[in-house]
């Protein structure tokens, strides 16, 4: 797949291509192909089957024709729309995807859960089941959209506020029983959500609903402890007043459902103020790592470095002075290894080998290795090597109390630097002014988080260029920070901060 932004549903995957109506960006988990485009689900197929028949109809106007068949020509597109709408709403049932009586009894019946909270678009379901699982989406008794459920097990589709005041989302898995999820009692929203009031005699607690499973016919969720967006932002300070393009920090669960530990993707802190992150990524080699430190110590600028274990224990009089310096180092592993099978497939899929045991090692083999270093605790922030993470390696590692820290990427933008690229006859190398402004061209500056690295093999250093662009980063009011103190800034993101501080205390420290 030839990348070009990032997915409009999924921040963390690549995407390659555009839904032929909406043009917004998928990843290879969102794409839904009919005929020859390339669709975001039912409602945005319809819309362009309407606009090909459109300016087919328009085309056709422009020519010279008799009288006596524009009566029929009219017959015959109306009845050809009436028929691919038909068509396509049978696709979504159709033979191909139903398994026959026979394979029905003979298949187990995947588990599925499914989880509502207010995210980023509103009203959000995340469906969780068996990988590979099929579920039809019907809103109203009306299909929307077939979904699969990928190797990380999960799915996430937006719901139309009118659902959050009452309505009806049904599930419906090829092959298997209908599971209903009633929307009815979800509140409307409401101006300053206030906590709920203890139980009365005037007030009857709301049924709780069990695990969603297909061998049910139908379930009743409660979401009566969804809380509504707030149309009216509360009073802020004056750098904190816009609102985070990410889902809140604790996303409230379906009654009875098991919350989900694994944070949601950190690649913008759009609430942070007028602040950018700058971080370094440290590894094999520390090339040019001296040199970079005198240069931010000249600037005046503290920044955050993810550094792996074996870099540590390589170069641990470099660690210490980066310490000594008020830099923020946070974990990047021990060996850098591969963690899922983008590699390979394009796909953010656990690799081959890839267990809890032996990820969670590799980021306490890296603490120990910074202790015994330089005497004091790592920043509880990882950063998964080669960008390469998926939601159940952020729970894994929030479990131990670390919280993953991505670059930005924006409306096919990115503040990766590319500052690795040493082969000048590559088609991503850069030199070092080039490369910063093409960092200052991002859409978001203020609560981006920038990469670099620690090490160069470069004739002329890739920082070359950094204080020209701190100066000019200041010049339009935004101010280099670290990632810390780009969360504590963020009401957003502090509490996530604050449950991963807490975590690695628990974890390290008992």
């Amino acid at each position: 797949m030839r990348v070009t932004s990032r997915c409009t549903n999924h921040p963390s995957k690549d995407a390659g291509q555009r839904c032929h109506s909406c043009r917004k960006w998928l990843c290879d988990a969102c794409v839904r192909r009919f005929g020859r485009h390339v669709y975001c689900g039912m409602g945005c197929r319809l819309a362009g089957v309407s606009k090909d028949f459109l300016r087919s109809g328009l085309e056709l106007a422009r020519q010279p024709i008799h009288p006596a068949w524009v009566m029929a020509i009219t017959a015959s597109v109306s009845a050809a729309m009436v028929t691919a709408v038909g068509i396509h709403v049978a696709e979504l049932i159709s033979v191909n995807d139903l398994r026959s009586a026979r394979e029905e009894r003979e298949v187990e019946a995947p588990q599925v859960a499914a989880t509502v909270f207010y995210g980023d678009r509103g009203l959000t379901m995340r469906i969780e089941g068996t990988p590979g699982t099929r579920v039809v989406m019907l809103e109203g008794g009306r299909p929307t959209e077939v979904v699969t459920i990928g190797t990380e097990g999960s799915f996430e589709t937006g719901l139309p506020e009118a659902f959050g005041e009452g309505g009806d989302v049904r599930l419906v898995t090829l092959g298997e029983p209908t599971v209903e999820v009633d929307l009815s009692t979800a509140p409307a929203p409401t101006p300053t959500p206030s906590p709920r009031p203890p139980e009365g005699p005037n007030r009857t607690a709301a049924p709780t609903a069990g695990p969603v499973t297909l061998g049910e016919p139908t379930l009743d969720l409660n979401l009566s402890n969804v809380p509504a967006p707030s149309p009216t932002p509360s009073p802020r300070p004056p750098d904190r007043t816009r609102r985070s393009a990410v889902p809140t920090a604790r996303p409230v669960t379906l009654a009875g459902a098991t919350p989900i530990p694994a944070p949601p993707v950190l690649q913008l802190v759009t609430d942070a103020g007028p602040n950018i992150a700058l971080t370094f990524d440290g590894n094999s080699s520390s090339n040019g790592t001296v040199d970079l430190l005198d240069l931010l110590h000249d600037l005046g600028l503290e920044a955050t470095m993810f550094v792996t274990g074996q870099f540590i224990e390589r170069y641990p009089e470099v660690v210490r002075r980066a310490v000594l310096s008020g830099h923020e180092i946070g974990n990047h592993t021990y060996s850098h290894p591969h963690l899922t099978t983008y590699e390979e497939n394009r796909r953010h899929g656990l690799k081959t080998g890839v267990t809890k045991e032996r990820f969670q090692n590799e980021l306490r083999k890296t603490e120990i290795a910074f202790r015994k270093a330089t005497g004091r605790a790592m920043m509880p922030l990882w950063r998964a090597p080669y960008g390469e993470e998926n939601r159940t390696l952020r729970g894994w590692a929030l479990e131990m109390g670390y919280l993953h820290i991505r670059w930005s990427s924006l409306e096919g933008a990115s503040l990766d630097s590319r500052d690795w690229v040493a082969d000048e006859h590559s088609s991503m190398y850069q030199n070092s002014s080039t490369m910063m402004e093409r960092l200052l061209r991002f859409p978001e500056l203020r609560g981006g988080i920038v990469l670099m690295h620690l090490s160069t093999t470069r004739d002329e250093p890739p920082w070359e260029e950094l204080p020209t662009f701190v100066e000019r980063l200041r010049r339009r009011g935004v101010e280099p920070t670290t990632v810390i103190e780009l969360l504590e800034s963020s009401p957003t993101w502090r509490p996530w901060l604050r449950r991963a501080q807490a975590r690695h205390r628990e974890t390290f420290e008992r």
